[in-house]
């Protein structure tokens, strides 16, 4: 089966995906393709044979359209997913699932009345190879027990339209994730901490780098160093502290160049560069589940919809400067499965 694809959203992310699709991705076609922007729908429909939609609503209710893949801006997430799900449609989205925890909450309500799991998030860090050697060194027990973690996500830099309230629901919601998906628990409680000095680079608006620092219900204590302006590349760090040793992500250059002038290696400078092998992992796992028929697999509604609380508590500290708890309803029985 040839899952047909209906992409939404044509910015940088979502033409990254339109080429995994004609290039990597087995049993899928993007046929339709959607951009408020009717010359961008237009030039890239032609470019991959697909028929241009400007109206989200009328592409999802498509007969051309089997399953949905939502690549745009966070505000309009709600409303495209819900419209999927009333077509009964599975859906990827990219993250965040929604821009507050009230609106993911309707999607959690929405997606539990239908009685199956329609949706999967873009978290692809948990499809990256170095993460998921993170945790099966973590589940196999040889760190004894964990104590802390290190995180650091950085940026070599970021447009004049990055907010300072982006480094907690744009940069920092991939590490909330993966502490969760790693450790296999939530987080409780969340303090934002900024340091008296920031770099030249950081705009007027921006305070840059930031300190997050974490809390899971067992007691792991993560600091998250989120610095969006480092110059040197896209730069992915975690570190995992346990009581009978330690696991991390290897340095991430992906070649090494020997000359007479030294050893150098190449750094990543995009998300898309550091976790291509991640975003093809996800987009194939979305295709199998729906060309199989079953239940969405990977990061799901629920998962948005916690991180978008623990991100509700962070900005909350980044206006006050203080530790603000985490208050998680029980999960539905849709997620638990």
């Amino acid at each position: 089966m040839t899952v047909k694809i209906g992409l939404i959203g044509l910015g940088m992310i979502g033409r990254d995906h339109l080429q995994r699709f004609s290039s990597v991705i087995k049993n899928a076609k993007v046929t339709a393709v959607c951009d408020i922007n009717k010359n961008t729908a237009d030039a890239v429909a032609a470019e991959y044979n697909a028929t241009a939609f400007y109206d989200a609503e009328e592409m999802i209710n498509s007969e051309l359209v089997d399953a949905v893949f939502i690549c745009s801006i966070g505000p309009v997430h709600k409303a495209q997913i819900l419209t999927a799900f009333n077509a009964g449609k599975p859906v990827f989205c990219e993250k965040p699932l929604t821009p507050t925890a009230i609106e993911a909450k309707e999607i959690i309500e929405a997606e539990v009345r239908t009685g199956k799991r329609l949706l999967q998030l873009g978290f692809m860090r948990r499809f990256d190879p170095g993460y998921n050697a993170l945790k099966a060194t973590i589940d196999s027990g040889k760190l004894g027990e964990i104590l802390l973690m290190h995180c650091a996500h950085r940026n070599a830099s970021v447009p004049e339209s990055y907010t300072l309230e982006m480094a907690v629901n744009d940069s920092a919601t991939h590490e909330i994730d993966i502490i969760r998906y790693l450790l296999d628990e939530n987080i409780v409680s969340v303090r934002v901490d900024k340091p008296a000095k920031k770099t030249r680079r950081a705009l007027p608006h921006l305070q840059d780098p930031l300190i997050v620092i974490f809390e899971t219900e067992s007691g792991v204590r993560i600091d998250d160093e989120l610095f969006v302006n480092c110059n040197y590349g896209y730069d992915i760090g975690c570190e995992v502290i346990g009581e009978d040793g330690i696991t991390a992500l290897t340095e991430q250059a992906l070649t090494t160049t020997r000359t007479q002038h030294g050893n150098s290696r190449h750094i990543t400078t995009t998300c898309m560069e550091r976790f291509a092998t991640a975003y093809d992992r996800e987009v194939q796992n979305f295709v199998d589940q729906v060309s199989a028929g079953a239940e969405m697999t990977g990061p799901s509604s629920w998962d948005g919809y916690v991180v978008a609380l623990v991100c509700d508590a962070g900005l909350a500290s980044l206006k006050d400067g203080e530790k603000h708890a985490v208050n998680i309803p029980e999960c539905p029985a849709l997620y638990r499965q």
